[in-house]
């Protein structure tokens, strides 16, 4: 039965950040990251896009082999496909996962943690001792850890925080189902990530474009089931895609979940913390989660050694993790949230008529703030809610 330090269980950007933190913090441990799947960042569930100041705090984006197009421009559409060309958007980058998250954990490997691939965490007790343990399923064999802490980095689907008694439930109201392709031979501005909003598109949530190339794009779509039809996700998009791209040639495919929710109410427990998607650290007005997933297991692993370091590795101490992220990002989710359930309160008809609104704004002064005011404007009764957002 190895002895481990810190065990992360889950090998995307949070578990990798969390395993390169850890080590860097205290290179003396043993740390030992798992990936059940056989290579890291296959298959790819994600849009692939995130913002250039939250990267840049992490690794370098200018010329890597993981980065599959930069971003300058966002273009917001109505449900009548009117086109507003954001001002002031900044750089954004789209990431060609399967390569980005083999550098994420190749930077742990470098720094001494323990890489394992194929390796499913199976079963977690404590079983009266200070260490969790843990049962890996690797190389068709049963192993089983003994942790100090194990971090739990398993995404939606989280096994390590209900085995730890955290409740990572999730309303369903608030859990999108999503299907994107990879769409070749179509035509849009390679420069720009497109968002439109409509209840026909993707009701409850949003159907995008993000570009991974001139002519190729990930086409995808987030839905909310309660408030759907009855098709489901694919096939809102494959409605969506055959009006908008007809003669795209599809070459990947992929379906899942996003979490448009807020973190959850404890993500520690006695030897435990629990990050990234797996503790809902996902923005819930954008569905975006990659940096945010980053800066978690970055406070996942340096709390997480620091603890050892200490030899106090109980649920106090470890609450020190989950105070750091509501002040970093946490209670900015929370007003996300807020916002997000305010805009719902937008029809079709209002999107489509704030969209002409907006392109009659000079080009230069068309900003998110901007739309946000004329949206104000015609809907008052939700200025008291918006205005929480900015208190």
């Amino acid at each position: 039965m190895p002895d481990v330090d810190v065990l992360v269980v889950g090998a995307g950007p949070a578990g990798a950040v969390a395993a390169w933190q850890a080590k860097l913090a205290a290179p003396q441990l043993d740390v030992v990251l798992l990936e059940r799947d056989p290579a890291v960042g296959s298959p790819v569930r994600c849009a692939e896009g995130v913002g250039d100041a939250g990267l840049r705090e992490f690794v370098n984006p200018d010329g890597a082999d993981w980065v599959s197009r930069r971003i300058t421009d966002v273009i917001f559409e109505a449900p009548d496909d009117t086109q507003v060309l954001l001002a002031n958007s900044g750089i954004g980058w789209i990431l060609d996962r399967t390569k980005f998250d083999a550098h994420l954990a190749a930077e742990a490997a470098g720094a001494g943690a323990d890489v394992r691939v194929g390796a499913e965490a199976t079963a977690m007790s404590r079983n009266g001792d200070d260490r969790w343990h843990v049962t890996v399923k690797e190389g068709g064999r049963a192993e089983r850890y003994r942790a100090r802490v194990v971090i739990g980095a398993d995404g939606v689907e989280t096994m390590v925080g209900r085995w730890a008694g955290l409740d990572t439930r999730v309303p369903a109201r608030d859990m999108e189902s999503c299907a994107q392709y990879v769409l070749q031979g179509i035509d849009f501005n390679a420069d720009a990530i497109y968002l439109q909003f409509s209840s026909a598109i993707a009701p409850g949530g949003d159907a995008w474009i993000f570009p991974k190339g001139e002519g190729v794009a990930n086409v995808g779509l987030g839905m909310v089931a309660l408030k759907s039809d009855g098709r489901n996700a694919r096939q809102y998009l494959d409605d969506w895609i055959a009006r908008r791209f007809p003669g795209g040639e599809r070459t990947g495919s992929t379906v899942g979940g996003v979490i448009v929710h807020t973190t959850i109410a404890k993500t520690y427990a006695d030897g435990v913390l629990i990050a990234g998607d797996a503790a809902h650290m996902i923005n819930p007005l954008s569905g975006g989660g990659i940096v945010n997933a980053m800066k978690a297991g970055r406070l996942a692993g340096g709390t997480a050694a620091a603890a050892i370091r200490e030899g106090d590795t109980s649920a106090r101490r470890l609450s020190a993790y989950h105070q750091e992220w509501m002040d970093l990002l946490g209670e900015d989710h929370l007003k996300y949230y807020r916002l997000k359930q305010a805009l719902e309160h937008m029809d079709d008809a209002f999107l489509n008529a704030l969209a002409h609104t907006m392109n009659g704004v000079a080009p230069t002064k068309r900003t998110l703030g901007r739309v946000l005011t004329h949206a104000l404007i015609r809907h008052p009764q939700l200025i008291p809610v918006v205005a929480r957002f900015f208190v």
